[in-house]
């Protein structure tokens, strides 16, 4: 059995170059006294096209799903929290990501392709 995290389309692997401009995105969109300023994050793995992340905690040794475009307020604040959600494995996130590639499959099948007439 493999341990390797099969990733398909919408989803996609976050290249070297932008870890860190990805993190300082990350950071800067959480309000100023949220716990994850203190940890250690990778944003391994994002949503193409949106501003959606798969993040490994390394702190906690957790993956986050981290959503910037969505959130809600942080703790009778003024400030928005992304949308977050913990997973509690591995095969929690490869089900997620089959649901959209199977979401997206759909589209696809059910809109004109480039060579139809």
């Amino acid at each position: 059995m493999s341990d390797v995290l099969n990733i398909k389309s919408p989803w996609t692997i976050v290249w070297l170059e932008f870890v860190d401009d990805f993190i300082k995105q990350i950071k800067k969109a959480l309000p100023p006294d949220h716990e994850l300023h203190g940890h250690t994050l990778f944003p391994g793995i994002k949503r193409e096209g949106r501003s959606v992340f798969i993040v490994d905690d390394d702190t906690t040794r957790y993956k986050i799903l981290i959503d910037l475009e969505n959130g809600r307020r942080w703790k009778k604040t003024k400030h928005q929290a992304p949308a977050m959600r913990v997973f509690k494995d591995d095969a929690e996130i490869a089900a997620m990501i089959e649901h959209d590639h199977q979401e997206e499959c759909a589209k696809l099948e059910g809109s004109p392709g480039l060579f139809s007439n």
